[in-house]
């Protein structure tokens, strides 16, 4: 069978009605292949940046290696375009075929399996994390070690996230600060590692590094990035804090994880993905006020984008003040 790309909405209504059928929604990709039989689709994958998902075979079609013909396809075009490391995130009975490619196991429950294959691999991201452990901390041993940590976007960093550093620093005697890596947020990526890493260096015992691709990103959660709740959100929360807590824990010795209370629906429904996971190894905390008002760094968004400046800087620890400013006279406002 010839294999086709949607292009056309047509083609691409017509393979949500095929998905539909197997319980899955057709998602945002950047390219869908779909093969025909007698104009009737039966069978599809697309991607997205470089996780491959929405794959489906008709059942009737099960024997004639349609799902591992659409697989190599897509590496196929993924190499073509540059990218050499992939994840997917598709129904246990398509695993195997992912595993005949390399693929190798991330986490897996009766819906959903996630899978890695190509170049790098979850293990290489946290070698790299322990090196900085090493060498920023002095921590050679980290499961022997009293670690906390912290996950923020700090977009951008406020009096409140370092309250809730602090507040981690207290109870541990380390705390590792993973900052978001994904981009797509109001300040960059380096700026906002930037106002982190430089709101924490009076910390000694306190470490900032980049989250990876497997810490709150647009593959592993992405209605932090949509701002959107759906039917798949759940199992988006979930898979993050599922790989969280089977991996970077324990490899990194992290005893307890602390986030702030929430107010959105998709980060509330996160909060509560993160609970059901790491149980007693998870502290929500109130949200940090001054003066009776919640520090939240879409308040100061939302000043800067008023132009109100001096009061955005009232939110923002006062080692910050120097880069913040630049930060915002480069373009921001």
């Amino acid at each position: 069978m010839i294999i086709k790309e949607a292009v056309l909405p047509a083609e691409k209504q017509r393979i949500a009605a095929f998905l539909s059928e197997y319980g899955l929604k057709y998602e945002q990709a950047d390219q869908t292949i779909y093969t025909e039989d007698n104009g009737k689709i039966v069978a599809t994958l697309s991607v997205k940046d470089y996780i491959l998902k929405c794959l489906a075979v008709d059942p009737s079609y099960r024997n004639e290696n349609l799902a591992a013909t659409l697989v190599g396809e897509m590496i196929t075009r993924l190499h073509a375009g540059g990218i050499y490391h992939y994840q997917v995130f598709t129904k246990p009975v398509y695993a195997e075929i992912f595993k005949s490619f390399g693929f190798s196991e991330l986490t897996k429950d009766d819906k959903v399996v996630s899978l890695e294959g190509g170049e790098g691999n979850i293990n290489d991201a946290i070698n790299e994390m322990l090196v900085k452990m090493k060498y920023g901390l002095g921590i050679t041993s980290p499961q022997q070690c009293d670690t906390g940590c912290v996950v923020l976007n700090g977009d951008p960093f406020t009096n409140g996230h370092l309250s809730l550093v602090e507040h981690a620093a207290s109870a541990h005697k380390f705390v590792l600060v993973f900052v978001l890596e994904e981009e797509g947020s109001y300040f960059t990526f380096k700026e906002r590692y930037a106002m982190a890493y430089l709101a924490l260096k009076p910390l000694s015992r306190v470490l900032v590094l980049p989250s990876s691709k497997y810490i709150v990103s647009s593959s592993t959660f992405p209605g932090y990035f949509l701002k959107t709740v759906d039917e798949t959100t759940e199992e988006y929360a979930k898979y993050d804090a599922t790989v969280f807590e089977k991996y970077f824990m324990p490899a990194l010795g992290i005893k307890k994880r602390y986030v702030g209370e929430e107010t959105s629906d998709y980060m509330r429904l996160y909060n509560s993905a993160l609970k059901n996971i790491l149980k007693d190894k998870l502290e929500i905390l109130p949200r940090f006020e001054e003066n009776g008002q919640v520090i939240s760094a879409k308040t100061v968004r939302g000043l800067l984008k008023e132009g109100k400046i001096e009061e955005a800087l009232t939110y923002i620890p006062r080692n910050n003040y120097a880069v913040f400013k630049s930060i915002i006279n480069s373009g921001h406002v």
